[in-house]
């Protein structure tokens, strides 16, 4: 199942990739567009999946119920069985809608991730100063353990080991583009790159292993082998802000801005019954 969501991420990954590509440094200009289509394209799929007449038909059965609730105000019996009526009329329209409304909120989740996983960190600026943490599976002692960190990025030749967490940390100095690292532990290699480009490929903060969500969640580091003694890769960057209308804001309020945009767009086009 694992390498299965792994394919599939790295498939998603690579259309991603070809997306955000026209766009290059404009991060801000990536994150917006990524997050219009990312809502036009699952207005269009709910449409193609819903049943618009039904939907249709249940919501003016709604209305219905509750103008007739505002005729008779002083009608105990008529306005409880409106009220039953338009009580009635929202189930139908929850059985209609849950299964377009449902495929669309799974299908949102890679889109959300693969958003995420871009745009809610900021590259490094070249000569900047990150940390690089490696934690082990338990049973391990973090004293013992030869490890070490090498790579193009200069790096601190000595490291800070914490046995509480089995943690060990070195400092990098991040070198312009994407830097190759390899992380030894017990002799065996892990190998990745630590970020100073601004681009809108995923920067890969975080790797875990054994993981089957990490499949696919964890994008931009490569997977880390079961037989490893590391449980998971960290690489500590900063939290990325938008200048949008004269705001900085996370990513997280730009994507939910977009996505509305986005969504809007064929809604009112085509008219889609929500």
């Amino acid at each position: 199942m694992g390498e299965i969501l792994s394919a599939l991420t790295a498939v998603i990954t690579r259309i991603f990739d070809v997306l955000v590509l026209p766009f290059g440094s404009h991060r801000t200009a990536g994150l917006i567009a990524l997050s219009m289509l990312t809502g036009a394209g699952l207005t269009l799929l709910y449409r193609a999946l819903a049943d618009e007449a039904g939907i249709r038909r249940t919501r003016e059965v709604f209305k219905a119920r509750v103008i007739e609730m505002r005729l008779y105000p002083d009608d105990l019996v008529l306005i409880l069985r409106a009220l039953g009526g338009a009580i009635a009329a929202q189930g139908a329209y929850l059985r209609v809608a849950a299964k377009p409304i449902l495929v669309v909120a799974l299908i949102a989740i890679p889109f959300f991730i693969q958003v995420e996983s871009r745009y809610a960190c900021a590259p490094l600026a070249p000569g900047a100063r990150t940390v690089v943490t490696a934690r082990l599976k338990p049973g391990l002692d973090v004293r013992q353990v030869p490890s070490g960190l090498a790579g193009t990025a200069a790096t601190d030749a000595s490291s800070v080991r914490a046995p509480a967490t089995r943690e060990i940390a070195w400092r990098v100095n991040a070198l312009p583009g994407r830097q190759p690292l390899q992380l030894e532990v017990y002799g065996q290699s892990y190998r990745f790159n630590v970020c100073a480009q601004r681009d809108g490929r995923a920067i890969g903060h975080e790797r875990r292993a054994r993981s089957l969500m990490g499949a696919l969640t964890d994008i931009g580091m490569p997977s880390i082998s079961n037989d490893s003694p590391i449980e998971t890769v960290t690489i500590a960057y900063p939290r990325a802000s938008y200048a949008l209308f004269g705001a900085h804001m996370s990513w997280l309020w730009v994507f939910a801005l977009g996505t509305m945009v986005g969504a809007s767009i064929p809604a009112v086009l085509l008219r889609v019954a929500l």
